[in-house]
C-alpha cells in the first residue's frame, strides 16, 4: 500500500490539475457604463442579453449634448461568454441616435438624428472567471440626409463657426459586468 501512495505521489506535476481548469458557465447578459453611440450618447449605460451563447440584444441610454440618446441592437460574437475566454471579438449592427448638431446662441439647429449604426468591437474580460472588462468599439454610422442637409445649412450660415466636422466612423469604450 505504501508503494501506491509512493509512486503516485512521484509523478511530474503538468500543471493541469482539476483545480485550475475553469468549467465553462453560461452568461445571461452584461451591463455596465460607457462612452459613445454603444451607451447612447457622450456617456451612457448599457445592457445586454445573450438568449443564445453566442448571440445578443442589447438596448442604451446615455446624456448626447443636447438631449438623452438611445441605441438598441443585436451582436453576433466569435466565442461565447463562459469564463474561458478573455478575448472576444464581435460583428452588431445598431438603430438609434447616430449623429448630433448643436449650435450654442442660435435656435433651429439642435437637433438628434436616428440611423443605423453597423460595426465591430472586442470585449476584453479580466479575472479568473472573466466576468467584468472592457469592451472596445469601432462603428460605421449611416447618418440620415436630414443630418447632412443641417450641416450643409451650419456651414452656409456665416454667423456659424464649425468647431468639429462629421467622422465616417465612431468609436466607444464601456466597462461592463456579466451576471
Amino acid at each position: 500500500m505504501n508503494e501506491a501512495v509512493m509512486e503516485q505521489n512521484n509523478k511530474p506535476d503538468t500543471g493541469k490539475t482539476a483545480k485550475n481548469k475553469i468549467n465553462p458557465i453560461r452568461r445571461l447578459g452584461d451591463g455596465g457604463v460607457g462612452i459613445g453611440l454603444d451607451y447612447g450618447g457622450i456617456i451612457g449605460v448599457k445592457a445586454s442579453f445573450y438568449p443564445i451563447s453566442n448571440l445578443g440584444v442589447f438596448a442604451a441610454v446615455g446624456w448626447e449634448a443636447i438631449d438623452f440618446g438611445w441605441n438598441v441592437g443585436c451582436l453576433a460574437r466569435l466565442f461565447p461568454a463562459d469564463g474561458r475566454h478573455g478575448w472576444r471579438p464581435y460583428l452588431k449592427v445598431m438603430y438609434g441616435v447616430n449623429a448630433v448638431t448643436e449650435v450654442t446662441g442660435l435656435n433651429g439647429y439642435n437637433h438628434l438624428y436616428y440611423g443605423f449604426t453597423p460595426g465591430i468591437g472586442l470585449e476584453i474580460r479580466f479575472g479568473r472567471f472573466k466576468k467584468s472588462g472592457l469592451n472596445l468599439d469601432l462603428n460605421f454610422p449611416f447618418r440620415s440626409p436630414q443630418y447632412f442637409s443641417m450641416i450643409n445649412s451650419m456651414k452656409s450660415n456665416p454667423e456659424i463657426t464649425m468647431k468639429s466636422t462629421p467622422t465616417p466612423v465612431a468609436f466607444s469604450l464601456g466597462y461592463l459586468v456579466e451576471f
